[in-house]
């Protein structure tokens, strides 16, 4: 699967800080401290991971250097190997639920809207609801796809946490908030001068969140 494929290229010709091989695959670790720029790109959007590909068989994987001290097991290849298959099954649902549903409703719209052009004030309305109705089909299809990538990203967190043990995990995801926090906390602290009307507030902290775009990564 084909994803942030710009950023993956300005890896050319980079040492990787690791490489993991699998099924024809490659994973390459780096990290994004090393790039101009990736850093905060993907540090403002709470993003301390960064999985990228052009050809969706060879992946590179940016990590926040400190992050990756923290909590690195959670990039170890049995890990990486359950996400590359997490990416090709999510290829294979926005093909399937995409490609081949809404482009052949998208061409049928159009051309019955064309048609109808010769209809007068009725080919008008039928139009439009031929668009209404197409538009609908698109949301509910595309509402369809999110949902069945977010069941696939659970399947896949279910087998990272069987790999590493509950417990395991757990720990692993508490070092990670711990890190993110600390970060956070850092990169913006507190005013000195502010004083607060509660002394049990805690200090504000940006928490980390992402997609699934799309899909929720362990990071």
């Amino acid at each position: 699967m084909r994803i942030n494929p710009k950023l993956y290229v300005i890896a050319e010709g980079v040492t990787p800080i690791e490489t993991q091989q699998f099924d024809d695959r490659r994973v390459e670790l780096f990290y994004m401290d090393d790039f101009d720029g990736v850093k905060e790109e993907f540090i403002n959007k709470g993003q301390f991971a960064a999985w990228s590909s052009e050809d969706g068989v060879n992946y590179r994987v940016f990590i926040e250097k400190g992050y990756y001290e923290a909590v690195g097991e959670l990039y170890t290849q049995p890990i990486n190997k359950i996400w590359v298959e997490f990416w090709d099954t999510t290829e294979k649902i926005t093909h399937k639920l995409s490609r081949k549903i809404m482009m052949p409703i998208m061409i049928i719209a159009v051309i019955v809207c064309i048609g109808s052009m010769w209809m007068g004030d009725v080919g008008q309305y039928i139009a439009i609801g031929i668009l209404v109705a197409a538009f609908i089909v698109m949301l509910v299809i595309n509402s369809k796809t999110k949902k069945s990538i977010v069941a696939e990203n659970i399947k896949s967190r279910d087998l990272i946490v069987k790999h590493l043990g509950q417990n395991r995990f757990d720990a692993l995801l508490d070092a990670q908030k711990s890190y993110m926090d600390e970060y956070y906390q850092s990169l913006y602290p507190q005013d000195e001068d502010e004083e607060s009307s509660d002394s049990d507030d805690a200090i504000d902290v940006i928490e980390a969140s992402e997609e699934v775009e799309e899909n929720k990564e362990i990071e």
